[in-house]
């Protein structure tokens, strides 16, 4: 895509990617599997939480509203993944504003998701190369040297992010 032809993202749209919204959509459409969200926008309402030290969104509560998706977004050709997901929510947030003015209201949810690291206490061994004449370690071909030995070390697997879902009540 050429740069005449770059989509230019609202002030709207970076808030709500950055605040979590996108994130509580994605947890309710992906994840919740007791309200059917085929085929309608989800609208959110409230959320409660925080990034974590990791940068993944851990949220207390999510609320929302949904709506039946009366208009389809329409995608140009090689719109990025960025693009097609800018111009989706375009398309929710008029269609919902549009569907709001005539006076139509959603079945309303709160979902309160749990974070979880699936790999929370696991470890793997690891061989790192400790110099004794410079206090510490090395890169591994210095192993050969007198002054090097070997140590082994358990350190934490990289986390594994998933959501659980504690619960779900309709408002």
């Amino acid at each position: 895509m050429s740069n005449q032809n770059k989509i230019k993202y609202d002030s709207a749209y970076i808030s709500y990617v950055a605040n979590g919204d996108s994130a509580a959509v994605f947890i309710v459409r992906d994840v919740v599997r007791s309200i059917d969200t085929s085929g309608m926008w989800i609208d959110v309402i409230n959320t409660s939480g925080h990034k974590n030290k990791f940068d993944q969104w851990d949220f207390s509560s999510i609320t929302i509203e949904l709506f039946p998706r009366k208009t389809e977004p329409i995608y140009p050709p090689n719109a990025s993944t960025e693009d097609k997901k800018y111009i989706t929510w375009k398309a929710a947030n008029e269609d919902i504003a549009k569907q709001r003015s005539q006076g139509y209201r959603g079945k309303k949810f709160t979902v309160c998701p749990k974070l979880v690291n699936k790999n929370q206490g696991k470890t793997k061994t690891i061989e790192k190369i400790w110099n004794k004449k410079f206090g510490r370690y090395v890169p591994k071909h210095w192993a050969r040297t007198s002054d090097c030995e070997v140590h082994i070390k358990k350190v934490p697997i990289q986390p594994a992010w998933e959501y659980h879902i504690i619960s779900i009540k309709r408002l």
